[in-house]
């Protein structure tokens, strides 16, 4: 469907890894070589490559329903004098997803992405949140959050009800531990497990209350035992 249109490049570990080193030496240096985790490179990789190339980055496990052609075409003429134009898909909870970004070459934004990312190498206590927030989608959402917009260096966001219905993604995550699966149960039963925590904390309220009135009772019971054997 987009034959024609773009070149395609489809990237190795061994290509993003090279690219990396050659366009941010300095990053490469200090961070990018101590991530400890795949994704954090793959993620951090696509922010370089925006920069330094820009145009349209998808994952290998989505896919556009019509030409990519038209999203562009769209976002040029939204703003058709900005030299510096980047579109991210919403996320439905909070900010923004980087499964599929588009942008010029050189937008700001991205070098913000890049220079803030040694600031966000750090373990976050389960390797879920590790990889989102040290270089994954919530790191970009507070990104873009802080980001200052000019008419000359624009962000889009695609709004997610249209971006689900323009674009498809097959299960991936690869990426996901035990931790993931753990975050994914809770998300998709939340609503079983908070009644689950409704009836626990009626059976709690129900026992500390009978407990209350046993140790009532109890300190009663001795003083009318005596009475009666005096009598």
């Amino acid at each position: 469907m987009n034959v024609g249109d773009f070149e395609y490049r489809r990237w190795s570990h061994f290509d993003m890894d090279a690219f990396v080193r050659q366009r941010e030496p300095d990053f490469y240096r200090n961070t990018f070589v101590h991530y400890a985790y795949d994704m954090q490179r793959i993620d951090s990789f696509r922010y370089v490559l925006m920069y330094h190339i820009g145009g349209v980055y998808i994952d290998m496990d989505s896919a556009c329903y019509r030409p990519l052609r038209e999203f562009v075409t769209t976002l040029e003429a939204l703003d058709p004098d900005a030299p510096y134009l980047a579109l991210f898909p919403a996320e439905d909870a909070f900010g923004v997803q980087t499964d599929f970004i588009a942008a010029t070459p050189g937008h700001p934004i991205y070098k913000q992405f890049i220079s803030r990312l040694p600031l966000f190498h750090h373990y976050f206590l389960i390797h879920h949140i590790t990889i989102l927030l040290s270089a994954g989608p919530l790191f970009a959402s507070f990104q873009e959050r802080f980001f200052h917009q000019t008419d000359q260096q624009v962000v889009r966001i695609l709004k997610n009800k249209v971006y689900i219905t323009e674009f498809w993604k097959t299960n991936g995550g690869t990426w996901f531990g035990r931790d993931t699966l753990l975050i994914l149960y809770i998300y998709y039963n939340s609503n079983r497990l908070l009644g689950y925590l409704k009836i626990l904390a009626i059976w709690l309220a129900i026992f500390f209350i009978g407990i209350i009135i046993y140790r009532r009772w109890r300190s009663h019971c001795p003083k009318s035992l005596t009475k009666v054997g005096m009598a």
